[in-house]
């Protein structure tokens, strides 16, 4: 039955690979009549129907003597340039809305899957797993690696070394964002219940624009809080399980998961801007949350060996460190071996593809925005289970979904109503 469900999920995304790179290549991003980065936009503009407004013909020579030469145009001709840059922002938008919610979609499936596999799974360890499995899939992605193995030996310009420093400074940052929100909701799962922790957790709906205004200084518009609002609720009806309205501390640590995830969609905003190359912020986070997650495995494993706090215990110091080590060795394999296609699915798809696709896409919306997107999650998890599992949703939890749909879809509207950014002063 397991192998069947997991089956079921990778056929239905199978495609969703191809999608979400096709997605992103250089003439689907730009509109016909936006001219490449690099111009002078103050003094060069071009009409709609002149051949260089064609970027398949303009190349970077091309683009360089314009700008040397200053070219300028009348007042009609930069209407023309200026209208088609806004048509051109509003289609990649649209195109962002459209791949986030395929995360959201891809992150619902995996809710199913992992409960087939935490019942006889150590969460570390499992963990640990996935990410090293997504890991390796993006290797060759990793910035200097092609130099490390010798297989590049062009000349490096400062903006590539630049670039290749801010990938991994930026990457190391998301990827401790990432794992502290995976870490702390594993822990609070065991004090308090799944549908409990998965409410607490999306508390980053709402957590998004908070930390936007208070630790950034933002304008969020009013819309915006009415939808994260909206999509609170709609998660509190479609999470409550009938128990009393109380925290224990279980709930805190999935509170603490929900703020370091609005963190990390926040903090992603400004990564997506640093770093040109979405491919390589993603394998940089994904290392860093692979380390984080082998760090936490040994750890585990310390704690749950009998030590004294004796002297000599401290000394042999060395041998308890190896003995966690093979500890951790001997665990991750028996879960590899037990749970193959699971993790082939959660590691590749759930991780390495969705994670890129979010780094690329969350370029085209502001993370206010991006998170009320991802306020879907738990309505596709439900869908899902109900389809995989059998679970059923109550007439609170139908509701609810309904609330975040709406949420969310009044959240894609204001991309296109004309309303003020998020963010702009």
């Amino acid at each position: 039955m397991k192998g069947t469900v997991v089956k079921y999920c990778v056929a239905l995304l199978s495609t969703f690979y191809v999608q979400g790179i096709s997605a992103f290549s250089p003439c689907s991003k730009l509109h016909p009549n936006r001219i490449t980065k690099g111009l002078n936009r103050k003094t060069t503009y071009f009409p709609p129907n002149s051949a260089i407004c064609n970027f398949k013909r303009v190349g970077p020579t091309l683009c360089s003597s314009l700008k040397e030469e200053n070219i300028v145009v009348d007042d009609q001709d930069r209407t023309s340039a200026v209208e088609s840059d806004e048509i051109a922002d509003s289609s990649f938008a649209f195109q962002a809305i459209i791949l986030l919610n395929l995360v959201a979609i891809i992150w619902g499936t995996q809710h199913s899957v992992i409960k087939m596999v935490v019942d006889d799974c150590d969460p570390a360890s499992f963990s640990f797993a996935r990410f090293a499995l997504a890991t390796t899939l993006v290797v060759p992605f990793t910035p200097g690696i092609n130099r490390f193995w010798q297989t590049d030996n062009r000349e490096m310009t400062n903006e590539d070394l630049e670039q290749e420093s801010l990938a991994w400074r930026w990457g190391v940052e998301m990827g401790l964002w990432m794992f502290l929100g995976y870490a702390f909701q594993a822990v609070g799962l065991e004090y308090t219940t799944a549908q409990r922790s998965g409410f607490l957790l999306y508390l980053n709906v709402k957590f998004v624009p908070f930390f936007a205004r208070i630790l950034f200084g933002r304008k969020i518009s009013i819309p915006t809080w009415i939808s994260a609002l909206t999509a609170l609720t709609g998660t509190a009806l479609l999470s409550y399980d009938g128990s009393a309205l109380t925290l224990n501390v279980g709930d805190l640590w999935s509170v603490t998961a929900a703020a370091a995830s609005a963190m990390f969609i926040l903090r992603l905003e400004s990564a997506t801007a640093a770093v040109k190359n979405s491919a390589a912020l993603n394998a940089t986070s994904l290392w860093m949350v692979s380390v984080t997650a082998a760090l936490w495995c040994i750890g585990n494993n310390i704690r749950e060996m009998d030590i004294s706090a004796s002297p000599e215990t401290w000394l042999n110091a060395g041998n308890i460190l190896s003995s966690s080590v093979q500890a951790t060795a001997s665990s991750v394999l028996n879960t590899v071996v037990s749970h193959p296609i699971e993790l082939i699915y959660l590691g590749g798809i759930t991780t390495a593809l969705a994670n890129y696709i979010q780094t690329k896409a969350q370029k085209g919306i502001s993370a206010e925005r991006a998170s009320i997107i991802y306020a879907l999650d738990p309505v596709y998890g439900a869908v899902f289970a109900n389809v995989l599992l059998g679970e059923e949703l109550t007439e609170l939890g139908i509701i609810g979904a309904g609330l975040i749909t709406v949420a969310a879809a009044t959240n894609a509207f204001l991309d296109f109503g004309g309303e003020e950014k998020d963010g702009d002063r």
